[in-house]
């Protein structure tokens, strides 16, 4: 459910040159920028305006240098806002207790259950047991990119992919003729790590970019996407991207000579979980729990083509954030064992979620909501909007998609989201256009960014085993977001048209 820096594993050596340069600059550049736009009023645009642009140009150069931490960034921000007068502080820290940051927390605290006590990973290992899976490389290729596509449904890329790179590497170990090819072993890798990325477009819980659309658009223009609506939209999107994908990064030329050697090791590892656990068992019933009541009121409107009676109490009394909250706390109330008082998850367990994605959404949600109060959104509008000409839906959902990606290779996906979501729906409102698709398509383009190791987490744990070269990774990297851009307009297209 994020592709937090905190979680990757430390940058190869190769890129640690250029970050120690990058985050030295951005220390520098930030201030400075900062200072700039204070010291040079621009006519027509209110002294808050003003002030919160230059908070702004702050924000943006550190979160691209990631000159200090990025969730530390979120919080500066908005808490610099209050002295410069930009809102009070009470309007300031609001978007704070925003719904949708409960959302986040609860969905977290499921993921963490589930990979504490392996049940991520039981599932894993029960998909690569299944008849047929080994049938040819092929088949197994799309049965471990679609277990993490499906797995980052519904907890961190990151996760998923620290939880799968050692199965495929298992896999390896047991596969002389896979093992032998260099290529073939890079992009089995590869796979795990871009279907990690991938699967999170699926659902609203499944990357933060997709969260901080939908409280966009709830905070700033008064629309509600549901769980269904989402799902409408991101499971298509990622079917047709995963057949890319494998078409991509398909096994050639290999041929499995031994599977029973294979299936052995497999079931060996399977067998080594033992039966399952109170904890898994406890962790998996509030996941079904929760997806079930997340799209029971869109499901049932998507069959009877009405809001069904159960569908509406629910969205009144259960809207989605809420259950994602109370499903989440449930952890700690279910024991897997009250004799020793020890219950699903601790605390202390729970503390180990990514708090810092967290502060980076609700900061950026802040900084959201100012530049639509201050009038700051109008004026960029505008701005844009005479230098540019207006353009129709349809070209400004392509601009959006084009400069979110290019954005997301430099910095985090959140941090791309929280600057392009708010930017692109003031241009859509400037133009009276629909503000939905276009916020849609403009978060689903800031989760792509595949080329590099700093791009996402996943990227950088795959290339952190040694299998993936530089090269390889860039290569399959520019074709898999070319391959998404299009892919996003088209199914946007296809739902908004």
């Amino acid at each position: 459910m994020t592709d937090s820096e905190n979680s990757a594993p430390p940058v190869p050596l190769e890129e640690s040159s250029f970050d120690w340069w990058r985050q030295r600059v951005g220390l520098a550049l930030g201030p400075a920028v900062m200072l700039v736009l204070l010291a040079f009023p621009v006519p027509g645009v209110s002294v808050e305006a003003q002030r919160l642009a230059a908070v702004l140009g702050l924000a943006v150069v550190f979160w691209m240098t990631e000159a200090i931490p990025m969730a530390a960034t979120a919080l500066l921000a908005p808490a610099l806002c209050i002295p410069l007068g930009v809102a009070k502080d009470k309007d300031v820290l609001a978007p704070f207790a925003s719904p949708s940051i409960f959302l986040f927390i609860g969905s977290f605290i499921l993921a963490e259950a589930m990979r504490k006590h392996g049940l991520d990973r039981r599932l894993a290992l029960w998909l690569l047991t299944r008849r047929g899976v080994l049938r040819s490389p092929l088949t197994l290729y799309t049965a471990l990119g679609g277990m993490t596509a499906l797995l980052s449904m519904w907890m961190s890329n990151v996760a998923t992919t620290a939880v799968m790179i050692p199965i495929a590497l298992g896999v390896l170990t047991t596969t002389p003729q896979l093992a032998a090819r260099p290529r073939a072993k890079s992009d089995l890798i590869l796979l795990i790590a871009f279907s990690a990325s991938v699967g999170g477009l699926g659902t609203p819980v499944g990357t933060p970019p997709n969260i901080i659309a939908m409280g966009f658009l709830r905070q700033l223009a008064g629309e509600s996407i549901t769980f269904v609506d989402w799902m409408k939209l991101g499971v298509p999107l990622v079917l047709v991207l995963m057949v890319f994908l494998l078409w991509l990064l398909r096994p050639r030329g290999v041929v499995f000579e031994d599977r029973a050697a294979m299936e052995s090791s497999l079931q060996t590892q399977r067998g080594a979980l033992g039966p399952l656990r109170a904890g898994e068992r406890n962790t998996g019933i509030l996941f079904a729990l929760a997806i079930t009541l997340w799209m029971w009121p869109g499901a049932g409107e998507l069959l009877t083509g009405h809001p069904t009676a159960s569908g509406q109490w629910l969205s009144r009394h259960l809207p989605e954030e809420t259950i994602g909250l109370l499903c989440g706390l449930l952890v700690f109330l279910l024991p897997v064992d009250l004799k020793q008082w020890h219950f699903t998850l601790t605390w202390r367990e729970a503390e180990r979620i990514d708090w810092g994605t967290i502060f980076l959404f609700a900061g950026g949600l802040s900084l959201g909501t100012m530049i639509f109060n201050t009038g700051l959104a109008k004026a960029l509008g505008h701005g844009m909007s005479a230098s540019l000409g207006t353009p129709g839906l349809w070209a400004l959902i392509a601009a959006g998609v084009v400069l979110s990606l290019a954005l997301s290779e430099a910095t985090s996906n959140t941090a791309s989201a929280n600057v392009m979501v708010p930017l692109m729906m003031a241009l859509a409102q400037t133009g009276n256009l629909p503000v939905v698709p276009v916020a849609l398509a403009t978060a689903l383009a800031c989760s792509f960014g595949f080329m590099l190791p700093v791009s996402t987490g996943p990227n950088a744990l795959a290339y952190g085993t040694g299998l993936v070269p530089l090269t390889r990774m860039m290569r399959a990297g520019i074709a898999l977001d070319l391959a998404g851009a299009v892919a996003i307009f088209v199914v946007v297209w296809l739902v908004y048209r």
